[in-house]
């Protein structure tokens, strides 16, 4: 299991928060819905980074990084959002925030 880090906006090395945690496990099963991700053969998260310089709400918040065996690797940023999506041409996945969603009208 590939752990989840937290890069602080000095460089050093944080914990993460229940939120990155959950928004980590949201993204990935919004990945493991969807049909570009399955058509990947093997992919294996071998980095999660929370850029702690930016929102949870900002595109680029969650690095995520697979592996995919004779492939390129695929680089991926989840953020909450106001929707579940998956946007393979940018590499963002917006995850849906009950609390963002109710806030932002």
């Amino acid at each position: 299991m590939t752990t989840l880090t937290v890069i602080q906006q000095d460089g050093s090395i944080g914990t993460p928060g229940e939120r990155d945690t959950r928004l980590l496990t949201a993204a990935q099963k919004l990945l493991q819905a969807d049909p570009h991700f399955h058509a990947l053969t093997a992919p294996t998260l071998d980095r999660a980074e929370v850029n702690s310089g930016l929102r949870e709400t900002e595109p680029g918040y969650l690095y995520l990084h697979f592996q995919v065996p004779g492939a390129v690797p695929q680089e991926l940023w989840a953020h909450w959002g106001n929707r579940d999506r998956v946007a393979w041409k940018s590499g963002q996945i917006t995850v849906k925030l009950a609390e963002f969603s109710a806030t932002s009208g």
